[in-house]
């Protein structure tokens, strides 16, 4: 569950809309997950910002690594973790 979580917030932090509207329902996503965590436990934190710095590992890996979606599972990290913890 904290690799989905994690996935979905640095998806929706590093894509680039065009349709504004489309951009506002992204970032209203964004304040409901972060709502949702700050219920989470100290472990569940921790398991979302592990599962993050995997997937920034598994990425920095690639050739020609994602640095929007890097950034995003960064963002993750700062957002949800170091907040609501």
């Amino acid at each position: 569950m904290a690799e989905a979580l994690s996935y979905s917030v640095a998806y929706l932090a590093s894509v680039r809309r065009n349709d504004e509207d489309a951009a506002d329902e992204d970032c209203e996503t964004l304040d409901f997950m972060t709502a949702i965590v700050r219920e989470a436990s100290p472990a569940e934190i921790e398991a979302i910002r592990t599962a993050s710095e995997e997937a920034i590992a598994t990425l920095l890996q690639d050739p020609e690594p994602d640095h929007e979606f890097i950034q995003g599972y960064r963002d993750c990290i700062e957002n949800l973790c170091n907040q609501t913890a």
